[in-house]
């Protein structure tokens, strides 16, 4: 059991607004070693897709499903991540995947409004939304670098209908202008080491980066064990064995 998870009165918030931020989740000293890495790692830019808004412009993607003993891993099999989201789900979690945002300088394209259980339960097959991000500010984001936006308590809506908005599935904009007339609009600046717990239905964007510095986050997606895929499909379980806290400062001598 991890010493560092979310406290009962960020679980309130979290059932009530639909995502909840633990500020300073990770150190500045594990913050440095993941921005050494992920910044001087070429493969990330080799292996990412690269997906337009609706205007055209670009963000870069970089996902996988299997994790590994390499340092991205160290903070998607932590225990103060899973142990937190088994917490909020109430059962035990698996993970599904871990994706790197890489919104760069002037460039990075915008994230149109949308839910992740809105092409989940498509895609992945998944039948109830017990899924879970969790979003890890790799450096700053803030309203000028294209922060994530939330309508605060939208996964109370249930699942609204996607559909396609450049290479990305945006949800029914009729149904997002109603909500936004009742669910507060939070823009989510982060610090580096701060996390984002967020369910499934939450109604969430974020803005094109006009600004002079990247915004780069790692988002790793947690599934409840009764909520797995009721078809075979590409979506492939794997067995997620959970480091403890301190396996990052230790990576990779773990």
């Amino acid at each position: 059991m991890s010493k560092i998870r979310l406290n009962e009165e960020q679980k309130k918030d979290f059932y009530r607004d639909g995502y909840v931020i633990a500020r300073g989740y990770f150190t500045a000293e594990e913050m440095n070693k993941l921005q050494e890495k992920a910044f001087n790692d070429e493969t990330l830019y080799d292996r990412a897709w690269h997906k337009k808004d609706g205007s055209g412009a670009v963000s870069k993607v970089c996902l996988w499903q299997k994790t590994g003993d390499d340092l991205y891993s160290m903070f998607s099999r932590s225990r103060r991540l899973i142990d937190s989201c088994e917490d909020l789900m109430g059962e035990e979690a698996y993970h599904t995947s871990t994706k790197m945002m890489m919104k760069e300088p002037f460039v990075g394209g915008a994230w149109e409004w949308h839910q992740d259980f809105g092409y989940w339960h498509r895609d992945n097959l998944m039948l109830y939304p017990k899924a879970i991000s969790c979003m890890v500010a790799i450096n700053r984001a803030t309203v000028k670098n294209g922060c994530l936006q939330v309508l605060k308590g939208s996964h109370h809506l249930g699942r609204l209908d996607h559909s396609k908005t450049g290479d990305q599935k945006g949800a029914d904009m009729k149904f997002v202008n109603e909500a936004m007339k009742y669910h507060e609009l939070i823009n989510v600046e982060l610090e580096p080491g701060d996390v984002l717990f967020f369910h499934c239905n939450l109604l969430h964007k974020s803005n094109q980066n006009k600004s002079d510095e990247p915004r780069w986050s790692m988002i790793s997606a947690y599934n409840a064990m009764s909520n797995q895929p009721f078809e075979e499909n590409e979506s492939v379980y794997y067995p997620l064995d959970r480091v403890d806290d301190d396996a990052i400062i230790n990576w990779p001598n773990i």
